[in-house]
């Protein structure tokens, strides 16, 4: 038994060690802005739409926004009944309304 045990402690340190199967291949390398700019989109979220007297507001990520607001680093182009247009650089982004379901507030 202890010539067993011997031969595979001797054959374990003598083979090389196995490399991370979670490691990413070498070579492989994300740049920091890449990973920020693909997280952003994915974390702003339109939660409501309410008409005011003062025309339509959105509350995006808990903060309400009106047409021409600064939100982050995008100016609110429009706010429709269910969707915002988000501007940046001339590029826009249509955060669309999930839950359409119109619920009665008592006032």
């Amino acid at each position: 038994m202890k010539i067993l045990f011997v031969c595979s402690l001797a054959l374990l340190l003598s083979s090389p060690l196995q490399a991370d199967p979670t490691r990413p291949a070498s070579g492989w390398h994300i740049d920091g802005r890449a990973a920020q700019s693909a997280v952003a989109p994915a974390s702003l979220r339109l939660q409501l739409i309410k008409n005011t007297e003062q025309g339509l507001v959105a509350l995006i990520n808990g903060q309400l926004v009106r047409k021409g607001d600064r939100f982050e680093q995008y100016r609110v182009a429009d706010i429709q009944q269910a969707q915002v247009v988000l501007q940046l650089n001339g590029e826009q982004r249509v955060l669309p309304l999930l839950n359409t379901a119109i619920k009665q507030y008592e006032e």
